[in-house]
């Protein structure tokens, strides 16, 4: 299909705002990944196989009853779980801005002391991440090195 081009005195380009999915803003996994640590990981540390395990049950309510029922029995054959690079880009975020530090030799993330006032103030508001709080609180420190290495081997199997 030939466009009449040659006709056209001038073409307009109007930039429109989209809409991103929460589960996509960068603010929200950040905020995901600060509770993490400040809920749910033994000396407010951890490594990015556990964000990615949380992120994943995160988006579901019966992937967070999946994730309990897999903890209480990490042999039971777990479902494929999906690595998604916007919290490996949330981390970066999070690091960038001082709410968590990241260590080469352990290869985990830590929260800051800034990060954990940020933490607090998420706790105060009672209609913000209320899911992911409510599965963090489930979940605790439950949610072991152990428990995840037999997780993500499974997967790689």
């Amino acid at each position: 299909m030939d466009l009449p081009y040659e006709y056209a005195k001038k073409i307009i380009f109007t930039r429109r705002k989209i809409p991103v999915s929460p589960e996509y803003r960068p603010v929200t996994k950040v905020a995901q990944i600060v509770l993490i640590l400040f809920m749910a990981s033994r000396g407010k540390s951890a490594n990015l196989l556990k964000f990615q395990l949380l992120n994943w049950a995160f988006k579901l309510s019966e992937r967070g009853e999946i994730l309990l029922e897999l903890i209480q029995d990490p042999l039971i054959t777990p479902p494929f779980i999906s690595m998604d690079p916007s919290v490996n880009r949330a981390l970066q975020f999070a690091v960038a801005d001082k709410l968590i530090t990241f260590s080469h030799t352990t290869g985990k993330f830590t929260l800051s002391s800034k990060g954990e006032e940020f933490a607090k103030a998420i706790m105060k508001e009672a209609d913000v991440l209320t899911s992911e709080k409510k599965l963090l609180k489930k979940v605790r420190l439950n949610i072991t090195d152990k428990v995840i290495s037999i997780l993500f081997k499974e997967r790689a199997r």
